[in-house]
């Protein structure tokens, strides 16, 4: 059974795509490649396909471009009906899903996978600091689900909705349960807090892994990276901060990371990295 990875974007061009689709490619990953693309200009589209990925459109302009009008709900919830319906008609192995914009593979996710998932059929990745001690997070729990639930889980620590994997039914599975909580809420963008209250619960705690960023899994550099915020967020991280040494991410035991999530967040990094995979 074939493995798969997914994303999906809207309004990006070549620029902005081709440094998660080049590094998917050089990490020696050899399953499904596939990018939902609502809206995107012919000559991107091309350059996705040849680089042997399979596209989800919707409709075509005249001039070729793909377009999509969107229903009013944001890209970053939308993607999931899009990500379910295409697991729905596909069975994988295992799937891995994450935002394209600033997402890039290191290694082969499967070799990840198959040495760490076990018994378990879902990976979450950390953000190594607690709801209360990340202020736009801290924020989203509470305006999405109001002062009561916000008080029983502005503890808990911060899982990152765009780096997930795990078997292919329970990817499946996750994807429309993170689409439905997310509609019809006070606020727009609540795929986050939405999934973060989700598997706080049974039965997602007895059959999922939680990978911190130590483990070498995915890395979230918007907390542990940022220099623009790294000082005020140090005194509340629950673990070291990611290290980078000839042109890679690792762990401070200096473990590869399989995903580096967040990279545009540290310009230094980001410059190398874009070069790496440009």
């Amino acid at each position: 059974m074939k493995d798969l990875i997914i994303g999906a974007s809207t309004g990006y061009t070549w620029d902005t795509l081709k440094y998660w689709v080049n590094s998917i490619n050089q990490s020696g990953f050899d399953g499904d490649k596939v990018l939902v693309l609502m809206n995107c200009d012919r000559e991107t589209t091309m350059k996705v396909a040849d680089a042997g990925f399979t596209i989800i459109g919707f409709e075509q302009d005249a001039q070729g471009n793909l377009v999509y009008k969107h229903e009013g709900i944001p890209v970053h919830v939308e993607r999931f009906i899009h990500i379910y319906e295409h697991l729905c008609r596909n069975d994988y192995r295992y799937v891995i899903t994450t935002d394209v914009k600033d997402v890039i593979f290191q290694k082969n996710p499967i070799k990840f996978i198959e040495e760490n998932i076990g018994d378990k059929n879902l990976m979450f990745a950390s953000e190594s600091i607690l709801y209360k001690d990340e202020a736009w997070g801290n924020q989203n729990l509470l305006e999405t689900y109001g002062k009561y639930i916000y008080d029983k889980f502005k503890d808990n620590e911060i899982y990152n909705v765009g780096v997930l994997a795990g078997t292919g039914s329970a990817m499946r599975d996750l994807c429309i349960n993170i689409f439905t909580a997310a509609i019809n809420r006070p606020i727009p963008i609540c795929d986050q807090s939405t999934f973060n209250f989700m598997i706080s619960q049974h039965p997602y705690t007895d059959t999922s892994l939680y990978m911190k960023s130590e483990d070498g899994w995915a890395c979230q550099l918007g907390t542990t990276g940022d220099p623009s915020k790294i000082e005020q967020f140090r005194p509340h991280l629950l673990e070291k901060t990611p290290i980078f040494e000839d042109g890679k991410v690792w762990t401070s035991h200096r473990h590869e990371f399989t995903i580096v999530h967040q990279y545009d967040r540290v310009p230094e990094w980001r410059k190398v990295i874009e070069k790496t995979y440009g």
